[in-house]
């Protein structure tokens, strides 16, 4: 497949991140339902290719052909851009399992996660559009107002006091701590994209654990990941032994691909498979008692796939917790420094005022 030059980007490609831009739900869940109805997987993608007339062309074309050519489905959603836990979860589906179940598991998941994204930039685009005031208020004043009353001030011999110019000081230094943060968000996505996402896997996971509130998110969203999988191949027949060797040969999955190879040595050394994986350290501490109850009636793969929904409303519930609490906290930051900045302009002014009297 060609690659797209980066001059025939236009802002989907910003706010979208597969070739299909807003299709991409729909994409899956039509490929799904035709292919359910006696399309073949060609026909299907063909006649929504054709309803698809904002997607490039030349994307549509290549992608027909290589499913002509034989190539899997996986391949052609790894083409597309979507994310390797989809594209993974199509792939082992097509080796081991229901394809159109995968699908229809990646539709409710992008679903999901589209539903977060709506609630997120919900929350934050109001506070920021009120920083963003803020922030031009605040260089205006420092750049007009403020040097003006504080030439008044002197002129008129008008004292002020400590908590007048310790609260001044602070509207004074608010654009340096403003470029400052501006300055270090680029700094931690030069780190980011630069250093972290070329570290080992190990040392990835120890930053993101000692990373307050991020970690609780991230254990909670692979434990969902970890726990969905295993119930998926032990629901098509795949033996536990042999779900870790396919973990660990993968790619598209790194923490996965960790975790197998930590699990499968564990296991060399004698412990059994629910110390190994609490051994880890990596997964929910619930899961291991899910593990072991699933164990002792045959019922693991019901079991897990039970407990992974559940995680996943936990991850949920936690996730709108937390941006639940951005808005007070902006809010209450912003009340302050709008207060603070009236009373800079207000109470000398009372002053000079009780002075003439």
């Amino acid at each position: 497949m060609k690659t797209i030059k980066f001059l025939n980007l236009n802002l989907k490609s910003f706010k979208y991140t597969t070739h299909l831009y807003m299709y991409d739900k729909d994409f899956l869940l039509r490929l799904n339902e035709m292919t359910q109805n006696g399309f073949t997987l060609f026909e299907a993608m063909k006649f929504l290719f054709s309803q698809y007339e904002e997607i490039n062309h030349e994307i549509k074309v290549n992608c027909l052909e290589m499913i002509q050519q034989g190539a899997p489905l996986s391949k052609v959603l790894n083409d597309l851009k979507y994310s390797n836990d989809i594209v993974m979860q199509v792939q082992f589906a097509e080796q081991y399992g229901d394809v159109n179940m995968a699908l229809s598991k990646c539709y409710q998941f992008l679903v999901s996660k589209s539903e977060l994204y709506k609630h997120l930039l919900k929350t934050v685009q109001y506070p920021l559009i009120l920083i963003i005031i803020f922030i031009a208020l605040i260089l205006t004043v420092n750049a007009t107002v403020l040097p003006q009353f504080e030439s008044m001030y002197a002129s008129m011999n008008v004292k002020v006091g400590v908590e007048i110019k310790v609260m001044t000081f602070i509207l004074f230094m608010l654009p340096n701590v403003i470029y400052l943060i501006i300055t270090l968000f680029i700094i931690f996505l030069f780190y980011y994209y630069y250093k972290f996402r070329r570290l080992s896997i190990e040392y990835q996971l120890k930053i993101i654990y000692r990373l307050p509130f991020i970690n609780t998110i991230y254990r909670l969203y692979i434990t969902y990941r970890f726990s969905e999988m295993l119930a998926f191949f032990l629901s098509n027949g795949v033996m536990m032994k042999r779900i870790i060797e396919i973990l660990e040969m993968q790619d598209k999955n790194k923490v996965f691909k960790y975790s197998a190879l930590q699990i499968n040595n564990r296991l060399l050394q004698g412990s059994d498979l629910k110390e190994a994986v609490c051994q880890l350290n990596l997964y929910e501490h619930s899961i291991i008692n899910f593990m072991a109850h699933g164990e002792k009636n045959s019922k693991l793969d019901k079991e897990l796939k039970y407990y992974s929904e559940f995680i996943f409303r936990k991850f949920e519930m936690q996730l709108f917790k937390y941006i639940k609490s951005i808005q007070p906290i902006i809010f209450s930051v912003l009340a302050i420094l709008i207060i603070t900045m009236y009373l800079v302009i207000i109470l000398p002014m009372l002053q000079m005022m009780e002075g003439i009297k």
